[in-house]
């Protein structure tokens, strides 16, 4: 992994416009307070905040021919690069969520926000789906690469 490593997670509020403070850990990690960024959906269900130059990278890994008979590859491609909005951190290190990544994250009337560091990309949590990510994992679903409880 090149660039910052991000950790440590919290919860933060948007504020009546929208913004969200990135923590000082982690604009302490980012170093460049004029670094440009790009806030996307992720197959989780969660936003990637991403670097721009590892945004590109990750760009260049979704394209492929728009007929792509794999119709998961046509989601990620569409999920990834439909959702993609550029951003920078303003004065006081907040970014601004744009409704349509709000929405996404299905906030619904909640402004709180899980801010996780996660090697070289920060996600955006809504509370409720970060509490269902990090129920504990029963070691038997591992065995089919699927996380969730194992039946029977």
């Amino acid at each position: 992994m090149s660039g910052p490593a991000y950790c440590g997670a919290s919860v933060h509020s948007l504020d009546e416009k929208a913004r969200l403070i990135v923590p000082k850990r982690l604009l302490d990690a980012i170093g460049d307070p004029e670094a440009e960024f790009v806030l996307t959906a992720s197959p989780d269900g969660c936003l990637w905040l991403v670097d721009k130059r590892k945004f590109e990278a990750l760009s260049s890994q979704l394209e492929g021919d728009l007929l792509d008979q794999a119709p998961r590859r046509r989601w990620q491609r569409r999920l990834v690069l439909g959702y993609a909005e550029s951003c920078a951190l303003d004065k006081s290190g907040r970014i601004l969520v744009p409704e349509v990544l709000r929405n996404f994250l299905q906030l619904g009337t909640s402004r709180e926000v899980v801010v996780v560091g996660n090697g070289d990309v920060i996600e955006l949590w809504s509370a409720t789906a970060w509490r269902d990510a990090t129920k504990p994992i029963d070691p038997r679903s591992l065995q089919n690469n699927t996380v969730g409880s194992a039946a029977g």
